[in-house]
């Protein structure tokens, strides 16, 4: 794709942004029912999310790193945007799973393109660091099972030393006269054996050469009877596939792209990205001195003008030469206007009258206490104003001022504009001038008071005014306020709290969506979430609020979610996919973890003091709990007494209340039992809950069809892949995996296989696994009822079959 072409495509975006931004703003934002509003977020939400994934493509392949700041700004408030209208469809349809099928039929599109994609930029603007982190990890830990070996080797050395010097070296005779005669009779042995093998092979060269013609055409018969054999056999499978495709029980078998040549492409493109890149990174300095070399002495006259001119004004107006300013000219060349003044003027009287107003309402409610004064009832059904759409205007501003039908033909290569560069650093170096313009001026204002008006510049005294003792905070103590970031980050290497991340990315989350959601809610009942729908919700959850620090700051993100389900179903692998896609650290904070190192109360104190720092130094930081209902179950077994997880829920429970709006760290609760865990407890802590449950026939069948198919290229029938679906029901995804893998390794390992796989070979490998039964799922559901959104979900189901019964029987009635 061409840079010419790019441009088009952007302009052809902005368009887009600028026209949906503007009838958002202008369409009123209160509505009838929560379906209206429900409906219309959904309809915005499709939108931003096209034009996010626009965005993002053009970001990848543009090479210009001025117009790429822009865009990554732009794509930051658009992420935002979508992360608010999330909770505005949560807070209107009291689910955390929103369901697109019915909007994929009206836009004519399939609910794969309209599914979040996570945008490329989050990971690869920090791909260097990264790399170089997980380089440090990988070598402290291959540093310790080296260390781990060492000692190994030297106990188990010292400890045959050990025996050798306890043993006795005195043998009896009649000991010593055994072993001889044991050696004897083994080398006699020896011998009788090499004699008998010699005449053994003496046989075998007689026989061979006593072989007449007749032997040679029997063994040519047998070759000739299993080559026939075997290729009837593939005769016969030939015409059964042809068959099969004419019936289309097969499936035809996707081509294998080469991606040899893309990949250095997409290599090429990046090195020019970054060369760019570090071209105007390297130029602020080379621009500041050349707008110095050309600019000094007319911008340094033009301030000392303007300064001067206003001296000697307010002196012919005040009979006097004013104070100069302790903060600079700054506020001088401010271009301020009448109207600006105007209002300046009138808030201030707003302020005073106000205030009087105030003094009045608190002597009524003093000789009143008891009366209340009534509340204003908040619509239910309004949108919330958004904070990022100033920001998205701000930068649709910038893009119109700079690069909309701006002449680029003197620049091919898109390196850095300078002329925009200047432009840029230009406020900065009239700055640092008018800084020196100022204390020139200012020494020469004592000498003018002296020379004409005979008078010292005196600071004026100001007067004291009593102040009230105000009451500092106690400063918190920093426990490891003597330690680098880089001994707390080798000791949580070293004690497994910083554990290395899977590599994987959002294509390695293989499921499917829920396609007849609809049709079930009109049913009155609630649908259950697919493999792909729990992804899309932790997207929008965990990795689009951490993924800037511009985001987080807008937005009130959570500190804690949970993540429920049966084990296998996908959890942990999600985090680790998270992880790699935000580029951030990954922590593993479960209580059988932690009973290893940090067993104590000082323990945990000096972990999460280490974990604060950093906060500050690495994020984003996501702090990965599996067991999490062991901190607030009722009953505990004995094992798990050992951990006692209650000690480090308390102090976790306070880490999370001190999080601040700009660090960038989430807790992330793993629960495979959640109805162990007492629920008023557990909210406490976590604020969002995201349901996992068992993969649908969709998911499953796509599952071994992406693995079988796609990355081993096993020959599977289409009728074999939906056997396979429907005999694999009731197993989590990871079980389905780990079957899969444990057949191709048969497969692989047996020479004479042609990568022909049926449902027989899996059914054997599957039936050994214990499935998710029916009284499990049934306690998970339970449990998940009894959560708030669970609790507004069913009476708002109970709500709508009441009126639909009375609707029924007022028909019946009209009949």
């Amino acid at each position: 794709m061409s840079q010419k072409h790019l441009q088009t495509v952007w302009t052809g975006t902005q368009i887009k942004l600028s026209r949906l931004v503007t009838s958002e703003i202008s369409a009123s934002k209160g509505f009838d029912s929560k379906r209206q509003a429900n409906n219309y977020v959904r309809e915005l939400f499709i939108q931003y999310n096209d034009i996010m994934r626009k965005l993002d493509e053009i970001y990848e392949t543009l090479i210009h790193p001025q117009k790429r700041l822009i865009i990554r700004i732009l794509l930051d408030g658009i992420v935002g945007r979508l992360v608010e209208l999330k909770r505005e469809m949560i807070k209107f349809d009291n689910c955390e799973y929103t369901y697109f099928e019915d909007l994929a039929l009206d836009h004519n599109k399939t609910l794969d393109d309209l599914c979040i994609k996570i945008p490329r930029y989050f990971s690869q603007d920090r791909f260097k660091a990264v790399e170089q982190r997980n380089h440090t990890i990988e070598m402290i830990l291959n540093r310790l099972d080296h260390s781990k070996t060492n000692l190994s080797i030297r106990t188990s050395s010292k400890s045959l030393l050990i025996t050798k010097t306890n043993q006795t070296n005195v043998i009896t005779l009649a000991h010593a006269v055994r072993i001889l005669q044991a050696y004897e009779r083994a080398r006699q042995g020896r011998v009788h054996a090499y004699f008998m093998h010699r005449m053994k092979n003496e046989v075998k060269i007689t026989e061979t050469k006593l072989i007449n013609d007749n032997h040679l055409n029997d063994s040519c018969l047998i070759i000739q009877t299993i080559w026939r054999q075997k290729y009837s056999e593939k005769l016969f499978y030939e015409k059964k596939i042809e068959q099969q495709k004419l019936l289309g029980m097969i499936l035809p078998q996707r081509k294998v792209l080469t991606t040899d040549d893309s990949y250095e492409r997409d290599k090429k493109r990046r090195d020019l990205q970054l060369q760019h890149q570090q071209q105007l990174d390297e130029s602020p300095d080379y621009i500041k001195q050349k707008i110095r070399q050309y600019e000094e002495t007319e911008v340094k006259s033009r301030i000392e003008h303007v300064l001067i001119q206003w001296l000697l004004e307010s002196r012919q107006l005040y009979g006097q030469f004013p104070i100069y300013p302790s903060n600079g000219s700054d506020m001088l060349f401010k271009d301020i206007t009448l109207a600006e003044v105007q209002e300046f003027v009138n808030k201030q009287a707003q302020l005073l009258k106000n205030r009087k107003a105030k003094r009045k309402e608190l002597k009524k409610q003093i000789k009143k206490p008891n009366k209340k004064q009534p509340k204003q009832k908040s619509n239910l059904n309004e949108l919330e104003s958004s904070k990022f759409i100033p920001l998205i205007n701000n930068q649709m501003g910038i893009y119109k001022e700079l690069f909309y039908e701006r002449d680029e033909s003197y620049n091919k290569e898109q390196h850095y504009d300078i002329l925009l560069s200047i432009d840029h650093f230009r406020p900065d170096v009239e700055n640092e001038l008018r800084h020196d313009v100022d204390n020139i001026l200012r020494n020469e204002l004592i000498y003018l008071k002296l020379a004409i008006d005979n008078v010292n510049d005196k600071q004026i005294k100001k007067s004291k005014k009593k102040k009230k003792k105000k009451k500092r905070n106690k400063k918190v103590k920093d426990i490891i306020a003597n330690r680098t970031n880089d001994s707390i980050f080798e000791e949580l290497i070293e004690t497994g709290i910083i554990i290395p991340t899977k590599l994987v990315r959002q294509q390695d989350f293989i499921g499917d969506y829920q396609y007849n959601a609809e049709t079930i809610r009109y049913n009155e009942k609630e649908p259950m979430p697919s493999l792909l729908d729990c992804q899309q919700l932790v997207i929008l959850q965990i990795i689009f609020p951490l993924c800037s620090q511009n985001i987080h700051m807008n937005l009130s993100s959570h500190k804690a979610v949970l993540l429920a389900g049966p084990h296998g179903s996908g959890k942990q692998l999600l985090v680790h996919i998270a992880c790699n896609e935000l580029g951030g650290l990954l922590l593993d904070l479960s209580p059988s973890n932690l009973a290893k190192s940090f067993n104590t109360i000082d323990g945990l104190k000096i972990l999460f003091a280490m974990i604060k720092r950093l906060v500050l130094t690495m994020s984003p930081i996501l702090c990965m709990i599996r067991d999490t209902e062991l901190l607030f179950s009722k009953k505990l077994t004995l094992q798990e007494k050992e951990y006692e997880p209650k000690r480090f829920k308390r102090i976790m429970h306070k880490f999370i209340r001190k999080i601040k709006p700009g660090e960038r760290i989430m807790f992330i609760g793993l629960s495979s039992q959640p109805y162990r865990a007492r629920i008023k407890q557990l909210l406490k802590v976590y604020e969002h809950i995201i349901l996992f449950t068992k993969p649908n026939y969709g998911s499953r069948r796509k599952i071994f069809y992406e693995i079988l198919l796609e990355k081993n290229h096993m020959n599977v029938n289409d009728v074999e892949l939906s056997i396979l679906a429907s005999v694999s029901k009731g197993y989590t995804a990871g079980q389905i995996l780990e079957t899969i893998y444990k057949v191709i390794k048969i497969k692989h390992e047996d020479k004479y296989s042609n990568n022909v796989c049926t449902a027989n070979d899996f059914i054997s490998i599957l039936g050994l696994k214990t499935p998710v039964f029916i009284d499990e799922e049934n306690k998970i559901k339970n449990w998940y009822a009894k959560t708030p959104n669970g609790i507004k979900r069913l009476n708002e189901i109970t709500q709508t079959s009441v009126k639909s019964t009375k609707t029924s029987l007022k028909t019946k009635k009209g009949n």
